[in-house]
């Protein structure tokens, strides 16, 4: 018998290798990585499949979006109808778990340093910690970012799922580190924070640190001034389980501080502990970020948050606006709203509470007509049109200068360039001449012609700054 159940292990690792070498060529490589290395078949017969997976939000995900190439490919293979189900894997393949017997709560850890009750159920797939949370925190954590409060779209899906695996088994996932990314009011911190909830009240970790770069810098700062050695400034973290870190780009340019964050980093990565960083663009595009840094990024998951499209802004609007009891906004209001605000979630959550402090003011439902009247100026600010100075401000933001130094006659290269690539930006998304553009930057219409041919020479050459000025013109436009 036990013969024959190896010759039957051994034919679903062989089938479920063969579904994987064929789903290659129909789903992404990091897809691929993400949710279906931890995959694998359990049991087989007549046409019934069961397919183990690490956790409950995997579970869910791949049933969701996989299920139907999953079947139709393992059915090419064997060529015969295939119906496949998922369950949670009661001993995942990459992480050994706790097995206890819940009546009687006693059990045995099969990994130093596990707790002895408590393991999770088929209903609460996460893994409890060993006594009470600690949280440390800087900035105080926001009580509404929570996953229950976070509304799922296209836009945002692989990072919230991400999220939650991570959420549910810090360090115990193929997530680690985990980049977040995305432009101003996406969501980045709302999920960075919802992680941190999660662990908290669910205790799958011992100690959770959620710093934003800006307060880690400030920090290591302190550190230094009132110690006097930086070497040991990696003692303050050494000991957290999850390490959530907001918005990495403001730590570009700072040498001293980055090389700190990398000595934690690699210590925290070494003692397999979680980390989680968040960024406003991608880790590559972020000019002044040292190479080693990218590079350990890399190793991880990089998930992308996207504007909103329709669905998902009426979906976030109709949400915020039942959790407020006494709203007044209508849903032909909120699909004005949807329609109008385009830009991010922050804008859209900022006019659904104008609108709401209107209608407690005057105690009047609001109307299409009168949201019209009241979101007049806000409307034409959030979706003006793109100037010259739209350029010059968002392209001095991107690159850390100013616009001053952009209209300066300094031809320093860390200018010089952010203002070539203004000044194509400006060509290719205002309806002004290139006697204008001139104008605005202090140069004639020759520089400008030079400059706009240097930089579309240049995005030939280069695939990773032509996504930066494509993500640029897309964030105005």
């Amino acid at each position: 018998m036990m013969g024959e159940h190896t010759l039957i292990e051994a034919e679903e690792s062989s089938l479920w290798a063969q579904c994987l070498s064929a789903l290659r060529s129909q789903i992404s490589e990091s897809a691929l990585n993400t949710w279906f290395s931890a995959l694998e078949i359990l049991e087989s017969s007549g046409g019934e499949m069961v397919i183990g997976v690490p956790n409950g939000f995997v579970l869910e995900y791949v049933s969701h979006h996989y299920r139907g190439v999953i079947e139709k490919t393992l059915e090419d293979i064997l060529h015969s109808p295939v119906r496949i189900s998922f369950t949670v894997l009661s001993r995942s393949p990459h992480l050994e778990v706790y097995q206890a017997d819940f009546r009687s709560g006693e059990g045995r850890s099969e990994m130093p340093g596990f707790p002895t009750s408590g393991f999770p159920t088929q209903d609460a797939p996460w893994i409890k910690s060993r006594g009470p949370v600690r949280i440390e925190v800087t900035v105080p954590l926001n009580d509404r970012y929570t996953f229950d409060d976070f509304v799922i779209g296209d836009c945002n899906q692989l990072a919230h799922a991400a999220c939650m695996a991570v959420a549910e088994a810090p360090s115990h996932n193929n997530f680690n580190p985990l980049v977040l990314y995305g432009g101003t009011g996406m969501g980045k911190t709302h999920l960075v924070q919802a992680i941190a909830h999660f662990c908290i009240e669910n205790e799958t970790v011992r100690k959770v640190v959620y710093r934003t770069s800006e307060e880690f810098t400030r920090e290591y700062i302190e550190f230094v001034q009132k110690n006097k050695d930086s070497r040991t400034f990696y003692q303050v973290y050494k000991d957290a389980d999850i390490l959530l870190i907001d918005d990495i780009q403001f730590l570009a340019g700072k040498q001293s501080t980055q090389d700190e964050f990398f000595n934690i980093f690699s210590i925290l990565q070494s003692l397999n502990k979680q980390i989680v960083i968040t960024s406003d663009r991608p880790p590559s595009e972020i000019k002044g970020l040292h190479t080693r840094l990218l590079s350990r990024f890399d190793t991880g998951l990089l998930a992308d948050l996207q504007p909103p499209n329709l669905e998902t802004r009426l979906a976030i609007l109709q949400k915020k606006s039942e959790g407020d009891g006494d709203s007044c906004v209508t849903g032909d209001v909120l699909t004005y709203v949807a329609n109008q605000v385009t830009s991010n979630i922050r804008e859209l959550e900022g006019t659904l509470i104008k609108l709401s402090a209107y209608a407690s003011i005057t105690h009047m439902p609001i109307t299409v007509d009168i949201a019209k009247q009241i979101l007049g100026d806000t409307l034409r600010n959030v979706n003006q049109p793109v100037t010259i100075k739209r350029v010059l401000d968002q392209v001095a933001m991107e690159y850390s200068t100013t616009v001053s130094l952009l209209t300066s006659q300094t031809r320093k290269k860390n200018v010089a360039e952010p203002r070539q690539i203004a000044m194509y930006m400006a060509r290719q998304l205002t309806d002004n001449s290139l006697h204008t553009i001139g104008l605005a930057f202090g140069r004639d219409y020759s520089t400008v012609i030079h400059s706009i041919k240097k930089v579309e020479q240049c995005l030939e050459r280069d695939p990773d700054l032509k996504k930066q000025v494509d993500r640029l013109m897309e964030s105005l436009s």
